[in-house]
């Protein structure tokens, strides 16, 4: 669904609920949503139980989703050589978000496309996600996981 179609499903929503919620609440639901309206009307019903003034930090709160600058931050410390701050920031996330490390895997996914690297480094990264998503669904530990994830980074980033 198109993102004008989205917000104004999102406006009349907030309308009738007597919820108010800015621009950046509407890109976040939008970001989460992924135009899936029933997943949408979720987020903004639980939202709307705790507060109804709804902003981008209690939409991605309720919908355990890290923000992508955030998310973004790790992998670029990760890619200068700055392990011990990317995995502290990640754990951060993590806890704070409610995330679990498949949760967190699908959307460091989907921030390697954004990362200004080659290609070629991308695919490397991609593909890491991958083999530590899949340990993660045959019982290995997550945190484990996602530091090996991230010390793939260090490597990527650390190779010339």
């Amino acid at each position: 669904m198109e993102k004008k179609e989205v917000f104004r499903i999102i406006d009349g929503i907030a309308k009738e609920e007597g919820i108010d919620l800015d621009e950046q609440a509407k890109e976040a639901l939008f970001l989460i949503s992924e135009g899936d309206c029933r997943k949408l009307e979720n987020i903004m019903q639980s939202c709307a139980v705790i507060s109804k003034k709804i902003d981008e930090e209690l939409i991605f709160s309720m919908a355990s989703f890290a923000k992508p600058k955030e998310l973004k931050d790790v992998l670029e410390l990760a890619i200068k050589n700055r392990f011990i701050d990317a995995r502290n920031k990640l754990l951060d996330i993590m806890l704070r978000y409610g995330l679990s490390g498949t949760d967190l895997i699908k959307q460091i996914q989907k921030e390697i496309i954004e990362l200004e690297i080659e290609g070629r480094k991308k695919m490397e990264l991609i593909t890491a996600c991958g083999e530590a998503e899949f340990r993660m669904t045959e019982g290995s530990d997550e945190y484990v996981q996602l530091e090996a994830l991230l010390s793939k980074f260090v490597l990527v980033g650390s190779d010339k």
